[in-house]
């Protein structure tokens, strides 16, 4: 979204209850909007056109080939950008007879976790005429294009397309014509370009990168068209969240979401200078931004608040809260005291450190309570604020537990070098670092030696590892962990390359490496209360992994352990999946919590 009609003047909807609809792209004039939704069945999704001064939205495209996303407004209002998925054959062979076509694979990734497979299919640009409802393809091909912009004067297109060949993950920047004609690449050493933005004159183009592979440390670049340098202005020193870039009109600053200090925040800067400034205020997660006009607008929550719209002004002057969606609702329930503490730990070196938790506590009484400790996933990530992956959180609360989020070693926003020292020792030095905190809250008696721990992706690795290799726990919740690293390096959609980066080894080096940082390896040695949780569809942490761990700690008579599957759930599960299913998922981890701590 570019621009925000109707800030301060209250919320109102727009679309139909009876449709869905997402991807919302509103037009520079203010006065319109471009989304995707599914009107008619036999149709599917198509692109529909509403005006916010009133009436009901209206069709403009008629395709059979699906519309995933839209892009960008043409600089005169009159086509949108678009990605468009099209059928693509692998081979030779075609069976119009067989029900479902054989997944004919040459190549990675040829499957994606919540989209299922890759083969078969290609993403091509295209622009859509939004009053005739004409496709124009732009650059399509045997590859994947991400995503794409047009200068501001219409001429000029920049787009990022995935490479062909064996491995297909990386995506370059490239500079075409605005018809996509004499394309030509910009980027070769980068990977997984995206947020493409053009500067208010076109010289020059805002992207969010990666430079080393498997990395998920996202930095932003500045191309330079005339001379053909691309800088990036903070490296490590400003890792993005997400890969939303604004240009303020002024074409000097950029506005972004950061990873900085344990917190998601606005950050603006300086392209000339290669100033930073933080529009900071709060215990609180930014998780969307847009412009608006002068202005910016957020989206921001808390531990105590839930997510809510905001405006601020770029130097970070003069916000203002915009909507009170989960006030009186979210107010009527527990919430808890919440600090951000910082203890001394270990640092790997021989040395010590200094490294963040939340402590989330229950509103009343002084201590010590029996605790869980939120284990966050990437590992280059941080402890997440989201109420829609962590309800757990509130009724263990309201049932007088602590909850601690800790970031050890390995999380994101607190350097390059403090990221990536966890590569090759996943486990072995943020481990300790944890055991480090609830020894200082269990000297304060802020905690008991009551404590489980809950962990999702890397996290459910890092609860897999505590339930085998620490006396700490009295149980475990293992979510979508890594729990085998070499079969989850050839088993899910980027494993292939990114646990060879997290390892500093590929998949057919170092065996004992891989071995020795494996939780299934220690599975017969578990004496941990242990509760597996998996969608049966994910395919980042394959159900596999959970099946592994599970087998071999029942083999070794294992008594109190148990593990759910829940049917077409993705990775996104607990936060996004299957209503009943999260209901579920979460009233699981409450109840194994509270039985066995």
């Amino acid at each position: 979204m570019d621009t925000c009609p109707d800030a301060g003047r209250g919320a109102r909807r727009l679309t139909s209850p009876d449709f869905n609809a997402r991807a919302m792209l509103v037009a520079a004039d203010g006065e319109r909007a471009a989304f995707i939704s599914e009107r008619d069945p036999e149709k599917g999704p198509q692109v529909q056109l509403i005006r916010f001064d009133g009436g009901e939205a209206r069709p403009v495209t008629d395709t059979h080939d699906p519309i995933s996303s839209l892009l960008a407004w043409s600089p005169d209002g009159t086509r949108v950008l678009a990605l468009q998925t099209v059928q693509w054959k692998e081979d030779e062979r075609d069976d119009p007879e067989a029900k479902q076509r054989p997944l004919v694979v040459r190549y990675l990734p040829y499957k994606m976790d919540g989209s299922g497979p890759k083969v078969g299919a290609r993403t091509r640009l295209v622009s859509i005429d939004v009053a005739s409802g004409e496709i124009t393809p732009l650059v399509d091909g045997d590859f994947d294009v991400s995503d794409a912009a047009w200068s501001p004067d219409g001429t000029r297109l920049a787009f990022s397309r995935k490479r062909d060949g064996l491995q297909r993950h990386p995506s370059d920047l490239w500079l075409a014509d605005a018809n996509g004609q004499h394309a030509h690449r910009i980027t070769t050493d980068l990977y997984s370009v995206t947020g493409i933005r053009f500067s208010p004159d076109g010289r020059r183009i805002a992207f969010a990168a990666g430079r080393i592979e498997g990395d998920s440390i996202v930095q932003l670049y500045v191309h330079d068209i005339a001379s053909g340098r691309c800088e990036c202005p903070k490296g490590d020193d400003l890792q993005l969240e997400g890969a939303t870039l604004l240009w303020h009109s002024d074409g000097e600053r950029i506005a972004t979401v950061a990873s900085h200090g344990g917190l998601f925040e606005i950050a603006v800067l300086h392209v000339a200078s290669g100033e930073v400034r933080y529009v900071a205020r709060g215990l609180r997660h930014v998780t969307a931004l847009a412009a608006s006009g002068d202005a910016l607008v957020f989206v921001a929550a808390s531990v105590r608040r839930l997510d809510e719209v905001y405006r601020v002004d770029w130097d970070g002057a003069n916000e203002r809260r915009l909507t009170a969606f989960n006030r009186t609702w979210f107010s009527a329930r527990v919430r808890p005291r919440v600090k951000r503490r910082r203890f001394q730990v270990p640092n790997a070196k021989g040395g010590t450190e200094t490294i963040d938790a939340w402590l989330l506590l229950p509103p009343k009484g002084d201590g010590p309570f029996p605790a869980l400790v939120d284990f966050h996933g990437g590992p280059q990530s941080i402890a997440l604020l989201d109420f829609a992956s962590h309800v757990y959180w509130y009724p263990l609360i309201a049932h007088g537990y602590a909850v601690i989020a800790p970031n050890p070693v390995g999380s994101g926003g607190y350097g390059g070098e403090f990221a990536r020292r966890l590569i090759g020792h996943w486990g072995e030095y943020d481990l300790p670092q944890v055991e480090a905190v609830l020894d200082h809250l269990q000297k304060d008696e802020v905690i008991t030696k009551s404590i489980g721990c809950y962990g999702k992706s890397y996290g459910g690795y890092l609860s897999a590892w505590s339930a085998a290799r620490s006396d700490m726990f009295k149980a475990a919740v293992v979510s979508a962990p890594v729990a085998n690293l070499k079969s989850h390096g050839g088993t899910s959609d980027t494993g292939y390359y990114v646990t060879p980066y997290a390892m500093g080894a590929d998949l057919y080096e170092s065996d004992d490496r891989y071995r020795r940082l494996s939780p299934v390896e220690y599975a017969a040695s578990v004496d941990t209360a242990t509760l597996f949780l998996n969608g049966r569809d994910d395919q980042r942490c394959p159900a596999g992994q959970c099946e592994e761990m599970f087998a071999n700690m029942i083999r070794a008579g294992h008594r109190n352990c148990m593990m759910v599957l829940y049917p077409a759930g993705t990775h996104s599960l607990s936060g996004s999946g299957n209503p009943s299913h999260r209901v579920d998922y979460h009233d699981r981890v409450v109840n194994w919590i509270r039985a066995n701590v």
